[in-house]
Parts: structure tokens; sequence; C-alpha cells
């Protein structure tokens, strides 16, 4: 995945954050030694906050124990200023990690029994993933410069889905008018060679159109777009792109990267919806389109096969509305309508 951001010449800045003198001292080396800028290192997590919000900070990297902010308050914290990607560097090993799935973080590293070689080749990759993340929407929030968002006559509605939603996501569409407003999105986690199967499978019950995602498609009203598997959906000027790059939140696709660029993109047109699924992708994404000023709604766990994605939302105070699978469509049409006040 190429890099648009105008600065795409200068080193990476990264702002490192961790209470112990000689885990700092490592990381520092690891992003120096890799042509990375350190543009802060701080043992007290308030001080760095401070610096964040007014440097220009493309990558975080985060002990989650701090003396005086605990790393998931940081991470709410940073965000809900703007976006920066966070990657977690602890000592807690992988099995500890992947439970609390991150709160919010984009990634995390497990600096336990690992050698310097390791941790060096490791966290430069992700430090690098995590820049074209953030590349991704300055690149958008560019392009939206003079009005702050595209002209857009409808509504952009996001859905991430994982394990245990493919069937809700086929309800949801049979539900919807022909005459929607809006272009749905929808990003669900699949392996190769499925797209077009789950494609056919949503084509036989939505009213509305549904087509298998191609590069510069162009987002239109009455339209479903889904993501095919293997590729990020990036949501630019009135069209998508297609891109493969690094995997966000370990997965291809990732909600995270299409709620993050059309939030930017679309602002407050854009309605973000988390269905059941394993892991912590779209969390991010879901805090950013309300921090654009658009609207969240998240499966509840009653109706979930596996209340994960949904949950971390919930707990980084991304969702504005939870509900039953059931009632989730006509939380949709009523907010692309412009009918929906209520909040989580």
């Amino acid at each position: 995945m190429s890099s648009s951001n105008s600065n795409s010449n200068r080193a990476i800045n990264v702002a490192i954050i961790n209470d112990s003198p000689y885990l700092l001292s490592i990381l520092d080396d690891i992003v120096k030694s890799n042509n990375f800028n350190v543009i802060g290192r701080f043992t007290n997590a308030r001080h760095a906050l401070n610096f964040i919000y007014n440097n220009e900070v493309d990558v975080i990297l985060l002990d989650l124990e701090m003396p005086d902010i605990d790393g998931i308050s940081f991470i709410e914290y940073v965000l809900s200023k703007r976006f920066i990607p966070i990657i977690i560097t602890t000592n807690y090993d992988e099995s500890w990690l992947s439970k609390i799935s991150n709160i919010g973080a984009i990634d995390f590293v497990s600096m336990n029994n690992k050698s310097i070689d390791e941790l060096n080749n490791l966290i430069a990759q992700k430090i690098r993933a995590a820049y074209i993340m953030n590349s991704i929407i300055s690149h958008n929030k560019k392009q939206s410069t003079n009005n702050r968002y595209v002209n857009y006559y409808g509504k952009i509605v996001i859905i991430g889905a994982s394990t245990g939603a493919p069937r809700i996501v086929a309800d949801i569409l049979a539900s919807i008018p022909s005459d929607i407003s809006a272009c749905i999105i929808v990003v669900q986690h699949m392996p190769k060679g499925f797209t077009d199967t789950y494609v056919s499978m949503l084509s036989s019950r939505a009213k509305i159109k549904v087509k298998r995602a191609e590069d510069r498609d162009r987002i239109m009203n009455g339209t479903v777009l889904v993501a095919p598997a293997d590729y990020h959906l990036i949501v630019d000027n009135n069209h998508v792109r297609l891109e493969q790059g690094p995997k966000y939140a370990h997965v291809r696709p990732s909600a995270n990267v299409t709620m993050v660029t059309a939030a930017n993109m679309y602002g407050p047109n854009v309605i973000g919806v988390l269905l059941s699924g394993m892991g912590f992708d779209g969390a991010f994404g879901m805090k950013v389109i309300k921090m654009n000023g658009g609207f969240t709604i998240a499966q509840d766990e009653s109706t979930s096969v596996v209340f994960g994605m949904a949950r971390t939302a919930c707990m980084v105070n991304a969702v504005d509305l939870i509900l039953p699978a059931g009632r989730i469509a006509d939380a949709i049409i009523r907010a692309v309508r412009g009918g929906v006040n209520e909040r989580y």
C-alpha cells in the first residue's frame, strides 16, 4: 500500500511512553536504528499527553501500565482529540494481550522472551504499517480541506462483521428499502475465494443492488459494496479504492480502514455498524466516526455469536446505540433519515 502523505519523505515521528527507563532505552534504540524519528520519550503519561496534543506525532508506542494514567485511559484521551495509531509495547505475553483485545490500540508487541533482533524487526514492521494507516487519513483530510467534508447527497453506512455475522448482514440488507438514500459498504472477515459466494447470498435477499467492490467503484445511493477478501477497502472522494498492504488488527479487509477513511472524508454523513465477531477490529473506526460527528450502532451480546468486536468498541465509548440483531436494520433506516437521537 503506498503512502499518499505529503510529508512522506520525512522520517516517521514516533512517541515512546514507558515508565521503565530500561525498556524506554531499548525502544528508543530500536526506533532510531530503523531511521524513524523519536519525537518524544516519556516515563510520565500526563506529560506525554500534553506533548502529543501539540506536536506532529505519527505513531505512539505505549506501555499498558503507567503510574499516573493507565494505558486504556491514555488511548481514550488521545482518540478524544485525533486519530493516532497506538501500538502497545509491554512485557505481558500474547495470550494475555489477546484476551483484552488491545482496547482500541491498533496493534501490540509483547517484549517478553524476545531477542533484540526479534523486537527490532517486529516493532519496525508494525510502525510502518501503523504509519500507512495514518497516511491514508491525512490524505483524505487533505482532499477535503476546502469544505472539511466531501459533499454527498446521502449517507455512507459501514458494516463491520466477522464470526457469526454473515446471516445477520443478510437479514439487515433484506430489510433495507430499495429507495434508501445511502451507500452501504460491508467489510466481512472471510477467507479468499468466498467473496463471490457471499455476495450471491446477500443479493438473493436484498432489495438493493449488491456487488463485490472493485477498485474505483463509485459510492452511490441504493448500492451495497462488499469488500473482497484479502483487500482493504478505502473510501475516497465519491469512490472506493482497493489495496492489499499490511493487516490492521490482524485482519484484511479491516473495518477500521474503511470506517476511518469514510469518517475523515464524509464526517457526519457516516453511520458505523459493528456486528458479531472475534477480535477488536472496528473499535478504532467506530471511535473515529463518532469523533467526526457520525453515528454508531453495535450488535448486543445476547444476539452475538462472539461478542468481541462490538464489546471492544463499547469499552472505548465508541458506540451510540447497542441493539439486538433484529432491530439494527430499523436503526440504520432511521439514522439515514435523520431520525435516530438515542444514545447508548
